[in-house]
């Protein structure tokens, strides 16, 4: 028996990456986890391999995050396929890399503000009357390091990452007497495909960054996806309102 068993959780974002590891370690945990994609065949690929890795109901759903109509219509969906929600991971997010802000163009911005600020506020806002109802759920919100150790070339990045944890603090302070709790995650340097395509096209000196985590390597997804499970489970009913940071020490030291 896991300890998710039965539990109904949306991940955002789910079909590669981050979002695939932290939607496997939710099913390991026996929770049915809904897919929210805007990439169909990647969130049908991987629900098909949580379905057949783990033996639990999932379900696909194509959803851009930055329009609170397909958010509203994916909940609604969800509720109908699987009779309630316990469980929201905000997790979907893109990288703009490289321009500074003088060069940053209305479209990076839009594109970042709207995937990571408006989208994890157009989760929330649909997912609560469910959860408030039932005086019971926990949201993850997925931020970074970069919400609050700020980059050069990441104005789009850093700050709706910011947000996500202003954001999270705002709704845990709301909704913790209805019993429904929200914490944040922020990873550091992580080996997703989203790193390998930036390190391809130069954006991002792999080896450089490796040196600089002082435990001399990149964060593996699949120990975010434990540490959400722990959040979202029983053990830390008492934790709310709480920004964790899983980053090999990288925040921990000064800048060299």
């Amino acid at each position: 028996m896991g300890e998710l068993d039965g539990r109904v959780a949306i991940v955002t974002g789910a079909g590669q990456g981050l979002g695939q590891a932290i939607a496997d370690r939710l099913a390991a945990a026996g929770a049915h986890v809904a897919v929210f994609e805007v990439d169909t065949a990647a969130g049908e690929a991987g629900a098909a391999a949580l379905a057949q890795r783990h033996g639990v109901p999932t379900s696909v759903h194509h959803v851009d995050v930055s329009s609170s109509e397909q958010v509203d219509a994916g909940v609604a969906a969800v509720l109908e396929r699987h009779g309630t929600i316990d469980i929201l991971v905000n997790n979907a997010g893109v990288s703009h890399v490289g321009p500074h802000t003088q060069d940053v163009t209305d479209e990076e911005w839009q594109h970042s503000i709207g995937v990571m600020q408006s989208g994890v506020f157009f989760c929330m806002r649909a997912v609560a009357p469910t959860l408030l109802a039932k005086r019971s759920g926990s949201v993850v919100n997925v931020s970074s390091i970069r919400g609050f150790s700020p980059n050069p070339g990441r104005m789009s990045y850093c700050a709706p990452k910011a947000a996500v944890l202003m954001m999270t603090q705002v709704a845990a302070g709301e909704w913790a007497e209805s019993g429904v709790r929200v914490n944040a995650v922020s990873p550091g340097f992580q080996r997703t495909p989203m790193w390998e395509r930036d390190v391809a096209r130069g954006a991002i000196d792999n080896d450089f960054y490796e040196n600089l985590v002082p435990m001399k390597r990149l964060g593996r997804p699949e120990e975010v996806g434990d540490l959400v499970v722990f959040l979202v489970s029983d053990r830390a009913s008492y934790i709310t309102g709480a920004n964790v940071v899983i980053d090999g020490a990288a925040t921990s030291v000064p800048a060299g």
